[in-house]
């Protein structure tokens, strides 16, 4: 016999029903993600730096986590001074905030004794953390903590570099940014540099700068402004020229939908744009969001890619079409087609075509058993084209094993994919398998 909940039950349940619809929803309730989540659990030490700082700040205290890069713990233990001993970091806010404690704040706590202890105390220059780095910059070999912050509305972000001597620490720099590194610029200094990309604001244009860190305390500064008025970036890489130098490959956004990348080099001091001096510029480089650059073999040097349509889906409607990615590589002033290839960002991996199969070869796709083909083409569709290579993914052990038996051969896996190939002999464009592996690439 069926059983009715009672009527507590039943309002125990509507509000387990109203809770998860909000949950799916995205609502909020007026509650945030540091008041939903439950804090991991703290080791013996930063017990006793959280204690630490709980008897210098008090106990109403919410700890805060940068959200990106090496440091996603809200306490840093770091030597920030030099002296070889490290000192901890900690970001924090208090709760039931008083005009005079608003906002994000930094406390540093020093190892005294065997004791932590709270040694400095100072106010951030955002809501939240984005991103952490200690870091020597330039020819200076002092430590820098340098904090990416986000400000309230997270609609702009500032950048703050501080040095920590005799208990404080002291803001040295104080930049808003959109992106920022700390790598190898090609400054030819001891240490990293600090690169920043900057979105373009008012009748500010968008920009890419270099700072190096002189031994005197003094910052450089190496600028290039953009005549795009770029609002984000993607990503920033670095590649090596020829004379051994340092490039700075920039994706940038342009709009919603799409991407373009600019190409810097740091030269005598300034920042040189590497598209111009080959005669081209960043639009021609222009592709869908989402297609950034990769040093897709290897050897140092990103490539860009761009893309058009496959042999035989010239005429097709744009739904239909399949794209030939064109990997496009910057070498001695010049711009041109390094590989063209069948590129799926979203499953990972791209198939770069064998030099006797460009111009020459086309892409199916099975709706069927979502079979990849690689056929050969010659200038006309048909129903039945000669198939030379056939790539399958396979998600359980079942379906790769069946594929196993009948001649595919497997080349890679992630997670519970399993990448499978079987290539087609008899044809006069027919490769062997061996020669064909060295064109599979996959990413994480």
């Amino acid at each position: 016999m069926c059983r009715f909940p009672t009527a507590s039950k039943r309002f125990a349940l509507l509000v387990c029903m109203v809770l998860l619809t909000v949950l799916l929803s995205g609502c909020s309730l007026g509650v945030n993600v540091d008041t939903m989540l439950t804090p991991p659990k703290l080791s013996g030490q930063q017990e006793q730096i959280y204690q630490a700082l709980q008897d210098a700040a008090g106990s109403d205290i919410r700890l805060k986590y940068p959200t990106r890069g090496s440091y996603l713990s809200a306490f840093i233990i770091a030597d920030i001074d030099g002296d070889t001993a490290e000192e901890a970091i900690v970001f924090y806010e208090k709760n039931n905030l008083t005009a005079p404690d608003t906002g994000l704040r930094i406390n540093v706590l020093d190892c005294i004794d065997g004791v932590w202890a709270s040694v400095c105390d100072r106010s951030a220059e955002g809501t939240e953390i984005e991103k952490v780095v200690i870091s020597p910059l330039g020819d200076n070999d002092r430590m820098n903590v340098i904090v990416g912050y986000l400000t309230a509305n997270q609609s702009e972000k500032y950048i703050s570099v501080y040095s920590y001597t005799d208990s404080y620490l002291e803001q040295t720099l104080y930049h808003s940014y959109a992106l920022f590194d700390v790598a190898d610029a090609g400054s030819g200094a001891e240490n990293p540099d600090l690169v920043l990309l900057g979105a373009a604001a008012g009748m500010e244009p968008a920009y890419a700068a270099v700072y190096s860190l002189a031994e005197d305390g003094r910052y450089f500064e190496h600028k290039y402004s953009f005549r795009d008025n770029y609002t984000d970036y993607t990503q920033l890489l670095y590649g090596t020229l020829p004379d051994g130098g340092v490039a700075l490959y920039v994706d940038a956004a342009t709009g919603t939908s799409n991407l373009q990348t600019e190409i810097l080099s740091l030269e005598e001091g300034s920042l040189v744009d590497l598209l111009q001096r080959c005669g081209r510029k960043a639009e021609d480089t222009v592709r869908r969001a989402g297609l950034v650059c990769r040093d897709i073999d290897g050897d140092g040097v990103p490539e860009i890619p761009v893309q058009s349509v496959f042999l035989g889906y010239e005429d097709a409607p744009e739904s239909e079409q399949v794209r030939l990615t064109r990997w496009l590589m910057m070498d001695n002033d010049r711009l041109f087609t390094e590989y063209s290839s069948y590129y799926s960002a979203g499953n990972g991996y791209a198939f770069l075509l064998p030099e006797a199969w460009v111009g020459h070869a086309s892409v199916e796709r099975d709706p069927i058993d979502s079979e990849l083909r690689i056929v050969a083409y010659d200038g006309a569709w048909k129903d039945t084209m000669p198939v030379l290579l056939r790539i399958y993914i396979a998600y359980d052990e079942a379906d790769r094993n069946e594929r196993l038996a009948a001649g595919y051969s497997l080349m890679y896996t992630k997670g519970t994919a399993s990448y499978l190939v079987k290539a087609e002999a008899g044809q006069p464009l027919s490769l062997t398998i061996g020669k064909l592996l060295p064109c599979l690439r996959f990413f994480n």
